[in-house]
């Protein structure tokens, strides 16, 4: 059996939450803040490491994710798009990191066991994947894991669309290198993108209390 690789898990908490009405990443779910359920989640799982990218109220957003056991990284260039807030994790990451593992700070209802299995999917290929992703029904969702071979791939990014376009490359192109996580549950697709979104997430959360 395959060590743990080690992994970089970057937290993306950069955005402005436009939609939203005010910043979602302070919401109060279950008595904490949206983005701290979602990094406790990261710091409490394999990962070697876990960084989180603020923007848009970093003062505050850090503040919400105090005496964890995280790095801050502040992206200045966050409203150009969410790839400047991957790459700005990336820079930051350790430089042996085997693979870097992307989160999303609006998903609170990802647990610790969704990140340990993408990690060891990773690790059980021995070298062959170049990536790992969490699927449900046939649907791949958040978050994912990169191999650090990608880097140079990931450090090009532009824009809004983050890894999705070097995924649905491999998974066209090289799918035997791209290892599915399936998964039980479709947490790994609920964000939080409006009022509406919250309420149900919080109905959720609750009834799985």
């Amino acid at each position: 059996m395959p060590g743990a690789p080690k992994i970089s898990a970057i937290l993306l908490v950069a955005g402005r939450s436009t939609r939203f009405g005010s910043n979602k990443l302070l919401m109060p779910l279950g008595g904490m803040p949206v983005v701290r359920r979602a990094a406790l989640s990261l710091v409490e799982s394999k990962a070697a490491e876990v960084i989180a990218v603020t923007g848009h109220q970093a003062a505050e957003v850090e503040r919400a994710m105090e005496n964890l056991n995280l790095r801050l990284t502040h992206n200045p260039a966050f409203e150009s798009g969410q790839a400047t807030s991957l790459i700005a994790g990336l820079n930051e990451a350790a430089g042996d990191a085997e693979g870097y593992l992307f989160a999303l700070g609006d998903q609170p209802l990802i647990g610790q066991s969704v990140i340990d299995r993408l990690i060891d999917a990773f690790a059980a290929s021995g070298g062959k994947a170049l990536a790992a992703a969490p699927y449900f029904e046939g649907r791949r969702g958040n978050p994912v894991l990169l191999s650090s071979a990608l880097r140079e791939e990931l450090a090009s990014l532009k824009g809004d669309e983050g890894a999705r376009g070097i995924l649905r490359t491999l998974q066209a192109e090289s799918p035997d290198r791209l290892a599915p996580v399936e998964v039980d549950g479709e947490e790994i697709f609920w964000d939080l993108d409006t009022a509406e979104d919250f309420e149900k997430l919080q109905s959720k959360f609750n009834g799985a209390e």
